[in-house]
């Protein structure tokens, strides 16, 4: 059936393949763009987003998301970026994976493809699939995976904070909990612009310790991950935009 179709019908068929599969309950947020890279499909789970304070149309929100914002707007400099990654994707004719980070402070895994028509080999659209960014602690895990039952894997949750954290303490913080040394974190921070010695961060991770009513470093550690803090990445750290994502988590041969 498909490779009898024009290029037109093969995607509005591809679209209402996508109504049927995506529209049974599912929260999967998927986008569907046409080969000008226009939004012309969105699945239940993307218009949940749009929908939380009332009913809006599909149709609203999908010239909503084909809106043309401002020039200098930060929003119309994220949607230049989407486009430049969407015209090397029908260049290419190949998948590709980007982080997203929007201005609601959200960071998202975006997985984009580029749909082809079999009967012509013409490039017709694009669809994307939206998903959170995971970050999961990587020792707790090992712990967990090896039935080891101390340190992180069984630290429980402690008692919320007495203090906020100012941003200097929650960047050196994340860092830290990455395991980057006092010495690294100096490097790293210096690097983005954000100079700071070695021994300021240990000052830093002093002040930690004790709003944290952690005795060492490593009990700093083990409590702020039972708060969660290792899933926060610091907005001082970020951009706003989409940017290609190509590291693999591969297991070695050793």
């Amino acid at each position: 059936m498909y490779n009898i179709l024009s290029d037109k019908d093969f995607f509005e068929l591809y679209i209402k393949s996508a109504d049927i599969t995506y529209n049974n309950g599912d929260e999967e947020i998927i986008f569907i763009k046409d080969a000008n890279f226009k939004f012309s499909y969105l699945s239940p789970g993307y218009l949940k987003g749009f929908q939380a304070g009332g009913t809006i149309s599909e149709e609203k929100i999908l010239g909503l998301v084909n809106t043309v914002y401002p020039k200098g707007s930060i929003q119309a400099l994220v949607e230049e970026v989407a486009l430049k990654q969407d015209m090397e994707i029908k260049s290419s004719l190949k998948p590709a994976k980007f982080l997203y980070i929007d201005i609601y402070n959200r960071i998202g895994l975006i997985r984009k493809r580029p749909i082809i028509n079999p009967a012509t080999n013409n490039f017709v659209g694009i669809i994307g699939n939206v998903s959170p960014l995971l970050l999961p602690n990587i020792l707790d895990m090992l712990y967990k995976m090896n039935g080891i039952r101390l340190g992180l894997a069984n630290s429980e949750c402690v008692e919320p904070l007495q203090h906020d954290l100012t941003p200097r303490q929650h960047v050196i913080l994340f860092l830290y909990l990455n395991r980057y040394s006092a010495t690294d974190i100096s490097s790293i921070l210096t690097t983005l612009g954000q100079k700071i010695s070695a021994g300021r961060v240990n000052n830093h991770l002093e002040n930690l310790k004790y709003i944290f009513a952690a005795k060492t470093k490593e009990q700093l550690i083990e409590k702020a991950i039972s708060l969660k803090y290792h899933l926060f990445i610091p907005r001082q750290l970020l951009q706003i935009g989409s940017f290609p994502l190509e590291d693999e988590v591969l297991i070695s041969e050793q």
